[in-house]
């Protein structure tokens, strides 16, 4: 179902980074709101990234074009492992969240790394996890438009929007700093409004 924007908007506010912040992971990471690590050159603090909010959540699957939970077709949750593999503590209590806040139960399944890869690449999953990003140098075009713009080939989730297209492709030749930031700033926020991804955590300071 996640051709509808309401429905991935749905999914990001159902949601509790906080608690998986806090109370699974103790708070050796910071709940993101955004693409840019805090931090990070370009980073912004004023953006409106996904609070919990799972009476919104439902209200967006119900204007969605589904029209309603019970409505949405079986979905899967595909991670690179063995068959039988152990599932992360985050995984499975993401999973919770949106059984409870949604009533959605989601299927897992795990494929070997090769063919995780294979099928990626070949656009066939519903729903995946397990890949990440470190930036090569920090640049907020290394994550941006990387990872978004709809030519880039590490742009997994096959995302496209023209606009965003058109502001990374700007910002690209921009000379002054400060303006280059602002256009990065302006992709992001309509990157995280059409709700592409879902966000958790960022690392955290971690102290021995």
């Amino acid at each position: 179902p996640f051709d509808d924007i309401k429905v991935r908007q749905a999914f990001n506010y159902a949601i509790d980074r906080q608690t998986l912040a806090s109370t699974l992971l103790e708070d050796l990471v910071v709940p993101a709101a955004g693409i840019l690590p805090p931090g990070f050159p370009g980073y912004n603090p004023d953006l409106q990234g996904y609070e919990f909010d799972p009476e919104k959540a439902r209200r967006l699957v119900q204007e969605s074009k589904y029209g309603a939970l019970d409505e949405l077709p079986r979905i899967i949750l595909t991670l690179p492992g063995n068959f039988g593999a152990g599932v992360s503590p985050s995984i499975e209590a993401m999973l919770a969240m949106w059984e409870e806040n949604l009533g959605v139960n989601i299927q897992l399944q795990q494929t070997e790394w090769g063919t995780f890869l294979q099928d990626l690449h070949q656009n066939r999953f519903q729903m995946f996890g397990g890949l990440g990003w470190i930036a090569d140098y920090p640049d907020p075009q290394n994550f941006l438009d990387i990872l978004f713009h709809s030519e880039s080939e590490n742009n997994q989730t096959h995302y496209s929007n023209d606009a965003v297209d058109a502001l990374l492709e700007k910002a690209r030749v921009e000379p002054d700093r400060e303006t280059r930031f602002k256009l990065y700033n302006e992709a992001e926020q309509k990157i995280l409004d059409d709700a592409p991804w879902i966000l958790l955590w960022n690392a955290g300071e971690r102290y021995a």
